[in-house]
């Protein structure tokens, strides 16, 4: 009787070890699991705007392509971050807060016609060989102009690569003017700059940067900057670049 009894403790023991090389690593826990992300048993446990800026940035260093790649668990996890984010909001002046101007990286989105776009302005999904990995904007308030900035990844074989208004650009610009409207941030397209070349956009370039074209800034600090569209599922995180 002792003898079965210490076998099936020995049993016990060898089962974990065997899953565990079995397997591969754990991936990383939905923050409702995360013994950091735990409801505190007090207020004054509660994550301070750095800690949750950390914890954001970090989730967003895990998630490729801007948000293209996001599970779903990792997408309610950001969205959950950036309400707590929106609570402490810093700056709801945003319009005539210091910290709006200046150049910005978009991190995330969960703008499906933006990653349908492959871009804001849509090109890298209309014209062969054209690419647009990352999204810079920047922020005049003194005259309240803003430019949205795509660095182009050209194919060396595509024809954009060598024909065309793209051959030998570096970047496509927007060049847009914004104002404040009851809390939103409106954005209005004047012209398409590629290289030397400029044009006013068409009606598919117009209606790719209209996505961003009407949204509420929910969170304004010297390192980031959240809009949320009029959809509020769809939200932009910007860093500042």
């Amino acid at each position: 009787m002792e003898a079965r009894l210490l076998l099936a403790a020995l049993a016990a023991l060898c089962v974990p070890t065997a899953a565990w090389h079995a397997g591969s690593l754990p991936p990383r826990p939905h923050r409702a699991a995360s013994p950091r992300a735990a409801p505190p048993a007090a207020a004054e446990e509660e994550l301070t705007l750095p800690e949750l800026q950390e914890e954001l940035l970090e989730l967003l260093d895990d998630i490729p392509s801007r948000g293209a790649g996001a599970s779903a668990e990792d997408a309610d996890d950001v969205m959950e971050i950036v309400g707590e984010l929106a609570a402490l909001n810093p700056r709801p002046d945003w319009a005539v807060a210091p910290e709006l101007a200046g150049r910005w990286r978009l991190r995330y989105t969960s703008s499906k016609a933006f990653h349908n776009n492959r871009g804001l302005t849509g090109y890298a999904r209309d014209i062969g060989g054209v690419s647009t990995p990352e999204l810079l904007m920047e922020i005049r308030t003194d005259y309240s102009i803003v430019t949205y900035v795509e660095p182009l990844t050209l194919e060396g074989g595509s024809i954009a690569a060598v024909l065309g208004g793209f051959a030998g650009a570096k970047e496509v610009k927007a060049e847009c003017v914004w104002k404040a409207s009851r809390d939103v941030f409106l954005v209005n397209t004047q012209r398409i700059v590629v290289g030397d070349r400029s044009w006013e956009p068409a009606d598919r370039q117009d209606k790719a940067i209209r996505t961003m074209g009407a949204c509420e800034p929910i969170f304004l600090d010297q390192n980031l900057f959240v809009l949320r569209s009029q959809i509020p599922t769809i939200i932009f995180v910007f860093q500042r670049a």
